[in-house]
């Protein structure tokens, strides 16, 4: 029999209170399911165990990463003992079995014999999905009627807190002081001329960690200088998923806003002065002001000029368009005719922030090798910064202004940020480093996609460029992209 190039993915789960049910063990279901695929003549078998899971959500180990690979088109088959074994809820399991259709997975019950590759088994793929309509109404209803009364009535906070806030004993916000004082500095930096990447910068060498015990960014920033709730002002209902999924603002007066629903952080002076600064024009004092969110980014594939905009022509039928076209071949006659209509690169520019939302575009590994340089560069940064330090201890101990005992301490000290710091190198240089800067592209993505809908022009351009350094463009269409270097580095 010819060796399949995809695998034969046999899923098995048990929780804790299953596991004392005859039948249930993970060994009886792999049995199972090994005879099962075994009569069907199926190889290339591969096993996927959750113990102790419970099948409320998909958050599991074994099935997160049988996820990914169906999602890549590795499977083949995904073979279960019973329907429950991957999900007891039936959005989850719909949702399952649509991406399984989508990429071109089937999915088997082998006890329950429900096969969606069988007129039957989409027979029953209809049935879910007329039920899973309805579920999900009654769930919308619910948490919209559920969301109004709490915003009505107790002017309740309906998400995880944001940094500087957290739940008192009646689910109410209150001010968490220390994490406060650090949102107002950031604030305070902003209005002084700061930008997102200096302040996440200064943030992350102060060790201060964000709400989720991570790094900060750009966006993270970005995000915390741009939410109402600073000011006491507590918003619903302002969004919603359209039947694309895509995220949709509502008009504003179906917004259910509370005023001075808890104690605000920053004052409404600081946060209109921030606003007026996010979305102020360019300065036109003899600088040209740029009029496409993508200006300045683009670069000609051949000769890695700039690529600058202007009308395509003045007569045909692409007269009123505008193009992006090579800088040497536009100024000079140089490289060639090498342009993208500025909608086109728009579109597909879009197209890609789409990707990088969804996890679909891996890091290049040349960007994975300059990210790595970065980094390299700067741990020989911070080492000889601890040299320099240690060395003004030892002049102001030769010049009589500290004890030897004070020297002796200074070196401990030294010594101490130096092991660490030997430590931190040995962990994450060439280890980790694409999923760490995959993960913030991701997170950079998702934020530019809501600004592109929503934010002015010098936001989005100033967006994107804490995204990219630039994209390259060949014969009408986007080729390749360069990652911003603040997105590489991971010190």
């Amino acid at each position: 029999m010819e060796k399949q190039e995809k695998i034969v993915a046999l899923y098995v789960r048990v929780s804790t209170e299953e596991q004392a049910r005859e039948g249930y063990s993970v060994e009886n279901q792999i049995n199972r399911l090994k005879d099962y695929a075994s009569f069907q003549g199926w190889n290339n078998l591969s096993i996927f165990a959750d113990e102790g899971e419970s099948a409320k959500n998909m958050n599991r180990p074994a099935l997160k990463q049988l996820l990914r690979l169906i999602k890549q088109g590795k499977v083949s088959v995904v073979l279960t003992i019973a329907v429950d074994r991957l999900s007891r809820n039936l959005l989850d399991m719909l949702q399952f079995v649509e991406l399984c259709e989508k990429h071109n997975t089937t999915y088997i019950c082998a006890s329950q014999n429900f096969d969606t590759s069988t007129p039957m088994g989409r027979m029953v793929l209809q049935i879910l999905a007329a039920f899973a309509e309805f579920e999900r109404s009654m769930i919308a209803a619910r948490v919209k009627s559920g969301m109004f009364e709490l915003a009505d009535k107790k002017k309740r906070y309906l998400a995880v807190p944001p940094f500087g806030y957290q739940f008192d004993q009646h689910q109410n916000l209150q001010i968490v002081a220390e994490e406060a004082a650090w949102v107002s500095k950031a604030a305070d930096m902003f209005l002084l001329g700061y930008g997102y990447r200096a302040i996440a910068q200064w943030l992350n060498e102060s060790k201060v960690c964000t709400r989720k015990g991570a790094f900060w960014s750009s966006s993270t920033i970005r995000q915390m200088l741009t939410n109402e709730l600073y000011t006491g002002k507590l918003i619903w209902n302002r969004r919603y998923l359209d039947k694309r999924g895509q995220i949709c603002w509502r008009d504003p007066e179906k917004w259910v806003v509370k005023e001075q629903a808890h104690p605000p952080i920053l004052t409404e002076e600081q946060w209109n002065a921030i606003q007026a600064r996010i979305t102020r024009s360019l300065p036109k004092g003899g600088q040209r002001q740029a009029k496409h969110r993508l200006s300045g980014l683009l670069i000609c594939a051949y000769c890695g000029a700039k690529m600058i905009s202007r009308p395509y022509s003045s007569k045909g039928p692409h007269k009123i368009r505008k193009i992006f076209v090579c800088q040497e071949y536009q100024k000079k006659g140089r490289c060639r005719f090498n342009y993208i209509f500025i909608e086109d690169a728009e579109a597909q520019a879009f197209k890609v922030l789409e990707k990088l939302a969804e996890g679909l575009c891996a890091v290049p590994m040349e960007e994975i090798t300059m990210a790595m340089r970065i980094q390299e560069e700067a741990f020989k940064r911070r080492k000889m910064a601890l040299d320099r330090k240690f060395q003004r201890q030892i002049q102001a101990f030769e010049n009589h202004l500290i004890t030897e005992k004070d020297l002796e301490l200074a070196r401990k000290r030294i010594d101490r940020e130096r092991a660490s710091l030997a430590a931190a190198e040995r962990n994450r240089v060439g280890q980790g480093l694409p999923a760490e800067v995959e993960g913030l592209m991701q997170e950079e993505a998702k934020q530019l996609l809501w600004l592109w809908r929503n934010g002015d022009l010098p936001l989005i351009r100033e967006a994107l460029r804490t995204l990219f350094n630039s994209i390259v463009i060949r014969d009408k269409k986007i080729v390749d992209y360069r990652l911003a270097e603040s997105l590489l580095r991971c010190d």
